[in-house]
């Protein structure tokens, strides 16, 4: 790539950062704008500028290759050197590493690849990588590697004692890290860190070689503070990133949790964002027990059952109760030291910030990892802390509504009571209909929406008897065949009813098909099979159960057992067979509720 092209893509890159840093309101895309303007004044005035830029890693009175020998315990040998206190032979190698430094774009990924292939000339360089250190808390995390990977040379998530060393005393270190056996014989891996900082910005880069002998230190030097420009726009770019896909994580979520109209849709739904957002292995919300006021699991992830069953707290009581006593963030670290809870269930590192609004505290957001040190970061607890706030509100929300639902089905039972009040036979049969068919409805494992509308289906199902009272249901004799055909037009009745009600409709189709017959011998529409809405196929079966087991004017009330055997002889004609296998299931699982006795 020529000189103009490289300056062409510094000057846009720069716009491009100046530009976003404004908008986002990020130091780290203007600092990278930044370090872009720098480079392409140096690219276009000075095209020398590669060979004259001041080493970033030696003290002003000792040259590169003194200070990489006092920092790291390797000793540069003495040679021949020219006026920059390099010897000739490394200033030509360098010549040539030169053309190799300019990346082809600063994502991290393609800067090691350039800095890889300039190092290569100190030695047999096998791998770059690239950290950052949090700001708070001083932790190395991994942003990107490049190079060959083998035993030995592979960078861990965790930064060795190498890369530390160079963090904590801000210069060069080069030493081993190991020794591999390969076909010709033995070999030392050797580990070259030099830190980079920048305002709050600061990280490491490191390159791994093979040798039996160090590689060159005074090359290593020169170059590395050619490519510390691209290198810390690398860090700075990695972080914007970072930032940037937590703003729109953060973003998606409000929009989710605002959408979902159900609590525990919400805490499920939240769960999920903080552990993606955290990248951690397990976590769960801990939310107030009306009763006790104790703090207990109603999510979790990664977590033992018998962990999530067992574990609650009060309020200054562990970290949660803790953090719930406080109302801030908490991080954790080395928990099997700590308790015998972390040793069940394996979470070495916690992370806990409190679900509160300005309304007050709803319970504690908790995420761990298996790693320790963690990987959790000041950005993961700022992230946490307004996930947090966001699932306080729409907890809240969602409470509220379903508050409201809850009002509005007593108030619909209330009517269909006050309806039933005038066939003595049918008192408290629509309540008996509702606890079942919902109970067979989970059973069916039906979805949240789908479950919803059939227990509302349930308590509404006969709404159309209203209009058919006298047909002649309450006598002990035998319905003529004009009350026959007036009690078959109940469930159209209904229908027109429900669908006047924009809130109801959905639950219109269960309520009109109630009555057909699996084989299509029923009343409705005459639909058969999958036809019928599986709601109606169970409110039918539920609707007969109850029925055979209530008392009427012209019969007695059958036991459970023999409900049962009816329902079975006539699966398949009459009844949905799946939903009669279902409610057997749930009958003999020990389901209570039913009207006379239990089997």
């Amino acid at each position: 790539m020529s000189r103009r092209s490289v300056v062409v893509v510094l000057v846009l890159l720069a716009t491009t950062g100046w530009l976003a840093g404004y908008l986002f309101r990020s130091p780290y895309l203007v600092a990278a704008a930044f370090f872009a303007s720098v480079a392409g004044v140096i690219a276009l005035v000075v095209p020398s500028a590669a060979k004259d830029v001041p080493t970033m890693l030696s003290s002003p009175a000792m040259g590169p290759a003194e200070s990489l020998g006092q920092v790291s315990g390797v000793a540069g040998t003495p040679a021949r050197t020219s006026a920059s206190g390099f010897d000739e032979e490394c200033e030509s190698r360098f010549a040539v590493m030169a053309a190799k430094q300019t990346p082809a774009s600063l994502d991290p990924s393609s800067v090691l690849r350039s800095y890889l292939d300039a190092a290569s000339g100190g030695g047999r360089a096998m791998a770059a990588h690239l950290w950052i250190q949090d700001e708070s808390s001083g932790r190395l995390s991994l942003v990107a590697v490049h190079g060959v990977v083998g035993p030995g040379a592979s960078p861990t998530r965790q930064p060795d004692e190498i890369i530390k060393e160079a963090a904590e005393k801000g210069q060069a270190v080069l030493a081993p890290t190991s020794t591999i056996k390969t076909v010709s014989g033995a070999s030392t891996i050797w580990r070259y860190a030099v830190p980079l900082a920048y305002s709050a910005l600061s990280g490491v880069a490191a390159i791994d070689f093979s040798g039996d002998e160090a590689p060159d230190g005074a090359v290593l030097n020169r170059v590395s503070a050619s490519m510390r420009l691209p290198l810390v726009c690398a860090l700075g770019l990695h972080v914007a990133d970072s930032n940037n896909a937590i703003a729109r994580s953060l973003l998606e979520a409000t929009r989710d949790l605002s959408q979902r109209l159900d609590p525990q849709d919400v805490i499920e739904a939240a769960l999920d964002r903080a552990i993606a957002l955290a990248e951690a292995a397990t976590g769960s919300i801990m939310l107030f027990n009306d009763g006790d006021g104790r703090l207990s699991i109603a999510a979790s992830e990664g977590l033992p059952e018998d962990v999530v069953r067992s574990t609650s707290a009060s309020m200054g009581e562990g970290i949660a109760g803790w953090v719930a006593a406080s109302r801030q963030p908490l991080l954790v670290e080395d928990l099997p030291g700590r308790s015998g809870r972390g040793q069940r269930h394996g979470v070495r590192s916690a992370l806990s910030v409190p679900i509160d609004d300005d309304e007050g505290l709803l319970g504690v957001l908790n995420v761990g990892s298996r790693a320790y040190p963690a990987t959790f970061t000041e950005t993961h607890m700022e992230a946490l802390e307004i996930l947090g706030r966001q699932t306080a509100v729409a907890l809240r929300n969602a409470r509220a509504l379903a508050a409201t639902q809850s009002l509005y089905i007593d108030t619909l039972k209330a009517l269909s009571m006050a309806l039933e009040s005038k066939d003595p036979f049918a008192m408290g049969g629509t309540e008996r209909i509702m606890e079942l068919t919902a109970a067979l409805g989970r059973e069916m494992e039906l979805e949240r929406d789908d479950q919803q509308a059939l227990e509302l289906a349930a308590v509404l199902h006969d709404i159309g008897m209203s209009a058919v009272a006298n047909a002649g249901v309450q006598t002990p004799r035998p319905l003529t065949t004009v009350e026959r055909g007036l009690l078959k037009m109940h469930p159209s009745i209904a229908a027109e009813i429900l669908n006047s009600i924009p809130a109801l409709k959905h639950v219109t189709p269960i309520v009109f098909h109630h009555h057909e017959h699996y084989n299509g011998a029923g009343y409705g529409s005459g639909a058969s099979g999958d036809e019928i809405p599986l709601g109606a196929r169970i409110l039918a079966v539920t609707d007969a159960f109850v029925a055979m087991t209530s008392e009427r004017p012209y019969r007695k009330a059958m036991d459970a057992a023999a409900a049962l055997e009816e329902l079975s002889a006539k699966a398949g004609t009459q009844f949905d067979p799946d939903v009669v296998q279902a409610i057997k299931r749930l009958l003999e699982s020990g389901f209570e509720r039913v009207p006379d006795k239990s089997l």
